[in-house]
């Protein structure tokens, strides 16, 4: 009988062909890759392959203790392959829907991108990306990614084509492989952070735009497209979150000094969580990290890292009642 552990990274092997084999499996996919923008590649196909529709994600203890809510009784873990220790080993994190709140719960901060925050992003990407503004937001952030690609291409292309055997790629040469790969991680990355950000990339882009995708037909080729599309859509999404919250703080401010009443909404929010360090390659911020302040939607080397004040992410809690038992695993 195989292990849990030979369980589940078949599952992730399936899932990677399954998300690759089409156009709607593959933009479904990226939709969970922009909502979890903190967790690397990997872990954010776990939680797509056992709960697509999670929102925010943490493991028991930041759950427990950082945000003051409880994992329900039925709550069902979602398990996570951690490569970060000498053998690869399983972790669970909890979505913030099998979570219970308690007095003085905290809730996770999710940005909401709305079009008084367009002027402030469009200047940030500027600056930050080199994409001067355009036409749309939507143009913006795709020459952002654009631009990112380019580096990302030249700091990786050993491992990009190391790993293209069997696939569709492998009789190409240097150059065709990285026309291929730009072009499909740019689509992929743009999709989705225009799906966080609620700027209907279905509209946005044709089906055809996404035909360079499916070269990347075995779990290893997709990997190293996964890994760069998930990497870069979290840096300009982190960038676009940081933005945010920093015109929603002025704007209080702003009111408090007018002695304007403040948004009850936005002062019961929960702060944002600090950013993690950089991810490497092997892995990214996640987006319900061990965030202290707030849980983010980013990738991590654990199942939930700490995210920064500006995280989507919830810790898990210790259950039910206060002196309930830890729930072991799923």
């Amino acid at each position: 009988m195989a292990s849990k552990l030979e369980y589940y990274s078949n599952l992730a092997d399936r899932t990677a062909m399954m998300v690759s084999g089409s156009y709607q499996s593959w933009t479904s996919f990226l939709t969970t890759v922009g909502r979890l923008y903190k967790y690397p590649y990997h872990e954010q196909l776990m939680i797509y392959a056992q709960r697509p529709e999670a929102t925010a994600c943490a493991d028991y203890h930041l759950w427990n203790d950082r945000m003051g809510r409880y994992i329900r009784g039925k709550g069902t873990g979602i398990a996570l392959i951690d490569t970060s220790g000498t053998t690869p080993a399983l972790k669970y994190v909890f979505d913030i829907a099998d979570t219970g709140a308690r007095k003085n719960s905290r809730t996770p901060f999710l940005f909401e991108f709305r079009e008084e925050h367009e002027t402030v992003v469009a200047a940030v990407l500027e600056e930050k990306y080199s994409a001067p503004k355009q036409h749309t937001i939507s143009q913006q952030i795709e020459n952002s990614i654009h631009n990112m690609l380019i580096e990302y291409w030249d700091d990786h292309r050993q491992d990009i084509c190391d790993n293209i055997d069997g696939s569709y790629l492998a009789d190409y040469d240097e150059y065709n492989i990285g026309v291929s790969f730009q072009n499909a991680a740019e689509v992929s990355a743009t999709y989705a952070i225009l799906s966080r950000c609620g700027l209907d990339p279905d509209s946005y882009f044709e089906h055809e735009d996404f035909l360079p995708v499916f070269d990347f037909n075995t779990p290893g080729s997709l990997g190293v497209l996964g890994a760069a599309v998930s990497q870069t859509s979290e840096t300009v999404l982190r960038t676009i979150e940081v933005t945010i919250k920093r015109y929603e703080r002025e704007k209080l401010t702003e009111r408090s000094q007018n002695h304007e009443q403040p948004d009850l909404q936005n002062e019961r929010r929960l702060p944002d969580s600090q950013s993690d360090p950089q991810r490497t390659e092997s892995a990214a911020p996640g987006q319900i990290r061990n965030d202290a302040q707030s849980v983010p939607a980013g990738a991590s080397p654990g199942a939930v890292e700490q995210s920064d004040s500006v995280g989507e992410a919830v810790p898990p809690s210790a259950g039910s009642r206060t002196d309930s038992e830890e729930p072991a695993g799923t």
